[in-house]
């Protein structure tokens, strides 16, 4: 059943995707509901998924390397659309949704051996702050997953008024001020959950199965470093968008050490 869960969103997720491209290369873009009801229907099955396993390992659903992806990219289309009509960044959903989608498919096709995880979750103690870590941890990688959606967006449109080629996409893309201001406020959010996330991890019993964190130090130092920067010196809106796009990358590829 879980599956069939996540086939869904990824089916809302892809539909909504295709009907805003469909619409943005006709040349008569218009702000849909549309592409937003296919976003939190996704994310209404992506949160099925996520209690379906959670019954299955008796614990928060991030037991391995695709769930963790799934539950930040279910964090992602959460923020989005508690966010996204703030900053007028509503086309967001545009870019978010083909990640969201590819995570979904990936995780559809990867096999799942729920025997296994049921035997694991009755031999494994479930530590409060365990769980508090890794939840609000995940989130704050969604929060920084929006903030790099924001980036792309300001580099694709400060790409086009250097080059003076304003194709369609511009004009429905929101101002360029408000991406920023939305790059550095996801980026700050992001560092406070982080920072909850850490100290959260700090209070776990200690035990043989502990996993290292100290990536998640070197992850909030960084956009730490870049958002008092931003806050006391300044830092330019490109810059800041580039540092948004490959900080999450990087963010991405220590999931592979801390998990």
């Amino acid at each position: 059943m879980d599956r069939l869960y996540l086939t869904i969103a990824a089916v809302f997720f892809c539909g909504g995707f295709i009907h805003a491209i469909t619409s943005l290369r006709s040349g008569v873009y218009k702000k849909s509901i549309w592409n937003s009801l296919a976003m939190f229907l996704g994310v209404i099955f992506q949160s099925m998924f996520l209690a379906e396993r959670g019954k299955v390992h008796g614990r928060c659903p991030v037991t391995d390397l695709i769930e963790i992806l799934i539950f930040i990219s279910w964090a992602m289309v959460i923020i989005y659309l508690l966010f996204g009509s703030s900053y007028r960044i509503s086309l967001m959903g545009v870019f978010t949704s083909p990640l969201v989608f590819l995570i979904c498919l990936i995780a559809v096709i990867v096999p799942f051996d729920k025997e296994a995880a049921v035997i694991a979750a009755t031999n494994k103690k479930v530590e409060p702050w365990t769980e508090l870590h890794i939840a609000i941890s995940l989130l704050s990688y969604g929060a920084f997953g929006m903030a790099s959606v924001s980036g792309a967006m300001f580099l694709m449109q400060e790409r086009q008024v250097r080059q003076g080629k304003l194709e369609t996409l511009f004009y429905h893309l929101p101002p360029m001020q408000n991406l920023a201001k939305a790059v550095f406020r996801l980026m700050l959010f992001g560092v406070v959950l982080l920072a909850v996330g850490i100290f959260s991890a700090e209070q776990i019993p200690p035990s043989g199965t502990k996993h290292a964190i100290w990536p998640l130090y070197v992850i909030w130092a960084l956009y730490a470093l870049i958002c008092c920067l931003n806050i006391f010196r300044g830092v330019l809106a490109i810059r800041l968008s580039l540092f948004a796009v490959l900080a999450f990358i990087f963010s991405l590829i220590s999931l592979l050490i801390i998990s």
